[in-house]
């Protein structure tokens, strides 16, 4: 029982976090959908079920053909821009961003942009992987994060995290060429941010690329210390250690789904730290965040089915079974809750002192990047889309966590004088597929072709725009 027990995790893990796996699944899924529908058709009489498939293939055509259409006539990007005189000289020079995406006919749905999405990066990252040069870097946090270092509350977190330098620094890009650290989404590592587009264009583009593996993103945690959307005191140890090796390097942020929390609630923190004197604190040229949740009180809420399921049983196994030794001795109750989680917000909540909270009110009340978003200083896009099946758009349009008599997070952008929110009315959860055939020319090095993305050449534009308002 235990052998078959051990068997069965170990083919769940290769399922959900291996590529040939989850390629291996979603081929699985689409076949047995179309064995059971053909299995009941077949039930009928021959010409009845001709019939049924003949006014099923023509219905479903006819209904694409409108909605995609109508997405081409009527579907338009809505910026909020705000107030500063560079970030509206950068706004004007993005081509890209006062456009629409133009989702190929036979995917631009929110659910559909996924396939051709997905089986291009499981492929790309298993045909030519990116060489990333990897660097361990030990990162070490507070014991209790709502107090201050001291003798008894000391740096006692101590773990490892992976940063990914693509090209290597003593390549023939030189190393004060501009570097963009990259956040990576819930459970995914370098190779798939998620997927690999942005990352290869960006290095088309003279850009170097740090793709940081978070605490328990590529290696089991070694302390008890586990943030499901990353940690920003890390993140300024990160930051050191990339700017001691890139010495010169202009530097930019970017966070993909989850990751997006980072470069909004760290560099609010950072930026008010400047504010008040600190010139230690990290600073960059721009930042960007591609999907986020918004507010992470409500951000797991408009999961859709099936990837409510999938994605917690993929953070369960990745960060709490993987980890369960280490993170019960330190606190039993607060595991069992976390594991027995019916949804991803009901586990973010219930991890709240592994992250180094009492509990979940001090988790949001620290974390939450809504709260620190008004004290950003640094040139920050941020990028959804409005059909996107997992994230909760609509969050940037409702008020912020106790300021019901405040702006929305949409209107404080425009009142910034550093904010860009761009709403695109399709694009999924970070495809953002572009073009009849979405692909792009990158260098035969980085693959020949790559997926074209609206979102990536937006952000592109965005760094490119502010690199040369330096």
């Amino acid at each position: 029982m235990i052998l078959q027990t051990a068997l069965g995790a170990s083919v769940w893990r290769f399922l959900l976090h291996d590529s040939l796996g989850r390629l291996l699944l979603a081929n699985a899924l689409l076949a047995a959908l179309f064995l059971a529908g053909s299995a009941l058709l077949s039930m009928l009489p021959g010409g009845v079920a001709g019939a049924i498939w003949r006014t099923m293939a023509v219905g479903m055509l006819g209904a694409s053909g409108y909605l995609y259409f109508s997405l081409l006539s009527f579907g338009k990007v809505q910026a909020f821009v705000g107030a500063g005189e560079d970030l509206r000289r950068v706004y004007g020079r993005m081509v890209t961003a006062h456009r629409s995406p133009r989702p190929p006919f036979w995917a631009f749905g929110g659910n559909v942009q996924f396939l051709p999405w997905v089986v291009y990066n499981l492929f790309s990252a298993g045909v030519q992987p990116l060489a990333f040069e990897k660097q361990l870097l030990t990162v070490r946090g507070l014991k209790d994060k709502t107090k201050l270092e001291s003798e008894t509350n000391p740096r006692c977190m101590e773990d490892e995290v992976v940063l990914n330098t693509f090209p290597f620094a003593n390549s023939e890009l030189p190393t004060d060429a501009p570097a963009i650290i990259v956040e990576p989404g819930l459970t995914c590592t370098a190779q798939d941010v998620p997927g690999s587009s942005f990352l290869r264009r960006a290095v088309h583009h003279k850009f170097r690329v740090v793709v940081v593996e978070r605490r328990g993103h590529c290696k089991k945690l070694k302390s008890p210390r586990w943030n499901l959307f990353g940690d920003a005191d890390d993140s300024e140890q990160i930051i050191r250690a990339v700017q001691e090796k890139l010495r010169g390097a202009p530097l930019f942020w970017i966070g993909f789904s989850s990751g997006s929390k980072l470069p909004i609630e760290a560099m609010g923190k950072f930026d008010e730290r400047r504010e008040n004197g600190d010139a230690t604190a990290p600073k960059f040229v721009a930042t960007a965040c591609v999907c986020p949740g918004y507010d992470l009180q409500t951000c797991f809420l408009g999961f859709k089915f099936p990837y409510t399921r999938l994605c917690l049983s993929s953070t369960k196994s990745k960060f709490l079974r993987e980890n369960e030794n280490i993170l019960r001795k330190y606190n039993a109750d607060a595991y069992d809750k976390a594991a027995n989680a019916k949804d991803l917000q009901q586990l973010l909540a219930e991890a709240a002192p592994f992250a180094g909270y009492a509990g979940h009110e001090e988790y949001f009340a620290n974390e939450n990047p809504v709260l620190f978003a008004s004290k950003v200083r640094t040139p920050c896009l941020i990028i959804n889309a409005m059909d996107d099946p997992l994230t909760v758009p609509t969050n940037a349009f409702g008020k912020l966590p106790g300021q019901e008599d405040g702006p929305s997070f949409a209107e404080m952008v425009q009142q910034s004088s550093c904010g860009l929110l761009l709403m695109a009315p399709s694009g999924s959860h970070c495809p953002f597929l572009d073009g009849n055939l979405p692909l792009t020319r990158v260098s035969p090095d980085l693959g020949s072709f790559t997926l074209s993305s609206w979102s990536d050449s937006c952000v592109l534009e965005f760094f490119q725009g502010f690199l040369a308002e330096q």
